[in-house]
């Protein structure tokens, strides 16, 4: 990521037209208009804000009334960057936020659970439950957020106009939402809206990317000792693990395939964050080699390699799992794999899979059903 010197120069127009942000901008202009494709003055709103260019120190050089300046100081300016090159967007950006966000929108449970998860709800102004459920992820306060969209849709079914309608400030979600087919960086520039990939996105994600989401949300949204806790409690459940399977699983992993989806061709999970659940579960993917967090291989590959364990991820809870292994039992390529004649063939939370609130207790799921046994003997 290239990083230059930002221009502090804030012309009345781009104040007037930014005024409603969220007070996160990119730091670096010129990478920002590369990543947008656009040379909006909104680019520099950002700098204006964080004290770096020239006056007063006022968001946006304006005269501002003495509570917001007493809000302004007391919160301390997160910086983060925006991941742009991994899927072809643009160039990484930095951003920097020198006020809360007020009007989150996240794109499917995986996100929205951050949220509920750091009790920080109150700053949403919606999402969307999307194709992949949280399924035991239990939040009381999820009803009090008004889903934007019916259960199963994802946010790019979601309107430009009706986005903008919840006067969203802060937009979370996977890579394709900030495609130009649907939130691309030039529209959440033009609008104010501060962009969030997160880290555990990632093809080469792993738990520590996961609590760096915890602690730069909690940072961003003022919950960063509650983030600390959820970190350490995520910390320790995985030992717990660690400490119940014992050193020698871990040295001789069960080979596991994991069944997203797909009838004519697999998907699957290979490395990245699902593939680190699994690790930590005593488990490794059969695909572990290719250098993805997902990939869709040929069954003739899956029969190759022979898994000892297959793993469906259940998106909805509605009886998919029972389909799925329906199919693995009729399928030619899979009929007879030795997992499914044994009957080795478990199921998790798609979601947590993802990288969410409930991963490391999706660590414990899987860990006990490929070792039953060890759980038994710890009366656990």
């Amino acid at each position: 990521m290239r990083k230059t010197t930002v221009c502090a120069f804030l012309c009345a127009a781009a104040i007037a037209g930014l005024a409603a942000g969220c007070g996160a901008e990119p730091q670096d202009t010129e990478n920002a208009r590369t990543a947008s494709g656009e040379d909006g003055a909104g680019a520099d709103r950002g700098a204006a804000e964080s004290g770096q260019g020239e006056g007063t120190g006022k968001t946006g050089g304006e005269e501002g009334a003495g509570a917001d300046m007493t809000a302004a100081d007391a919160y301390t300016p997160v910086t983060i960057t925006l991941n742009l090159e991994r899927s072809g967007l643009g160039e990484n950006v930095e951003y920097t936020f020198t006020k809360k966000p007020t009007h989150v929108v996240a794109s499917g449970d995986q996100m929205a659970d951050f949220f509920f998860d750091l009790g920080v709800e109150d700053s949403m102004a919606g999402y969307t439950r999307g194709s992949a459920w949280s399924l035991v992820s239990e939040y009381p306060k999820r009803d009090l957020v008004p889903q934007l969209l019916e259960p199963g849709k994802g946010l790019g079914s979601l309107s430009k106009e009706a986005l903008l309608a919840t006067g969203c400030d802060f937009l979370i979600g996977w890579d394709s939402v900030f495609s130009d087919k649907n939130f691309g960086p030039g529209f959440c520039r033009e609008n104010g809206i501060a962009m969030y990939f997160p880290y555990v996105c990632s093809d080469h994600a792993v738990f520590e990317d996961l609590y760096k989401d915890y602690e730069t949300l909690g940072q961003i949204f003022g919950a960063k000792e509650l983030a600390a806790e959820k970190i350490q409690a995520m910390e320790d459940k995985l030992q717990r693990v660690e400490e119940t399977l014992g050193e020698e699983v871990y040295e001789d992993p069960i080979k596991v395939f994991v069944y997203d989806s797909g009838e004519d061709a697999p998907f699957t999970a290979c490395q990245g964050m699902p593939g680190d659940i699994l690790k930590h579960a005593g488990g490794i993917s059969i695909f572990d080699d290719i250098e993805a967090g997902w990939a869709t291989p040929s069954w003739e590959e899956v029969v190759e390699r022979d898994p000892e364990v297959i793993l469906i991820l259940d998106y909805e809870g509605d009886g998919e799992v029972e389909e799925k292994l329906r199919f693995l039992q009729t399928n030619d390529a899979t009929k007879d794999l030795k997992a499914v004649k044994e009957g080795k063939v478990y199921s998790a939370c798609c979601a947590d899979m993802q990288g969410s609130a409930g991963s490391a207790r999706t660590v414990e799921v899987i860990a006990e059903q490929l070792y039953p046994e060890r759980f038994w003997q710890t009366g656990r």
